[in-house]
């Protein structure tokens, strides 16, 4: 059975593909079609639209985390595939017209896990996939049900909707498919945020964005919302000219991106650990 890194582009996710090998290492990049968010950074442009064989305008997450991607295939000596799914701009037209929301997620699925899924199960079949979840980070690993005592997700396998390229390659597929069995290495040998920053510091040739991810994701805070667009109004941009076509905001707390744009914030706010604690996309 393969063993592959699913990666994300943050310090955790690359800290495992640095110390913990695989035979695949993987990398989904949530792609927009917005020539106004194109890397400015030309290396970077040429690499990702190479990565993506020409399918690559511009990305939702922050151009340090595609420079990243970039960096870490030399650092490790092996090769980062590279797979996208959708553009995130078909994905709100098949998605209801709408952005994702607390209440209907489908971003991570049809963005990060159904490319990775598509590129790896035809070619290596059930694989154990490694989760960069830290060890400071359990609940995220954990299975928790009303009235039982939370289990940690041991090698427990992740049922998927395959897509309907992935069933016509292969009849037999039924609706749901065992495609990986989960694998958590940096909690098994309890490496915490702490060691992660450590390792980084001293690596200072990498620059990873301060948020990772998805620079509009609904899981931010109007805080982090403001600090994405100051760093990267282009991307941010986006998130809210999506929300003005549908007229109808993505938060929870119903307050639309350009006033978190314009909203004021004091103190210093210090966005180190996961930012998304509960999104899935991994740090």
């Amino acid at each position: 059975m393969k063993t592959v890194n699913s990666l994300s582009g943050g310090k955790t996710s690359s800290y495992m593909a640095v110390h913990y090998p695989a035979d695949v290492n993987i990398f989904a990049c949530v792609c927009i079609d917005d020539p106004n968010c194109i890397p400015k950074d030309l290396t970077v442009l040429a690499y990702a639209r190479e990565k993506l064989n020409g399918d690559f305008i511009a990305s939702a997450e922050s151009e340090k985390t595609l420079k990243v991607m970039m960096q870490l295939e030399q650092k490790i000596g092996k090769e980062i595939v590279w797979v996208r799914g959708k553009s995130f701009d078909e994905v709100v037209l098949t998605g209801g017209g709408v952005l994702p929301s607390w209440s209907k997620r489908y971003c991570t699925v049809d963005m990060k896990i159904k490319p990775m899924t598509e590129y790896i199960y035809p070619r290596y079949g059930i694989v154990t996939e490694n989760i960069g979840f830290r060890y400071d980070e359990l609940e995220r690993a954990y299975e928790i049900k009303k009235g039982v005592k939370p289990v940690l997700k041991d090698k427990k396998y992740f049922d998927f909707e395959v897509s309907s390229s992935l069933k016509s390659k292969r009849k037999s597929w039924q609706k749901d498919v065992l495609v990986s069995y989960k694998n958590y290495p940096l909690i098994w040998d309890k490496i915490e945020q702490r060691h992660i920053q450590s390792y980084w510091k001293n690596n200072s040739e990498f620059v990873f964005p301060q948020d990772s991810n998805c620079q509009g994701c609904h899981h931010k805070s109007p805080a982090l919302i403001k600090q994405n667009y100051q760093l990267e109004p282009n991307i941010l941009e986006w998130f809210a000219r999506q929300e003005e076509i549908k007229g109808q905001t993505w938060h929870d707390d119903q307050i639309p991106y350009r006033k978190k744009f314009k909203m004021e914030f004091t103190g210093e706010f210090d966005f180190v650990g996961t930012s998304c604690d509960m999104g899935g996309c991994t740090d």
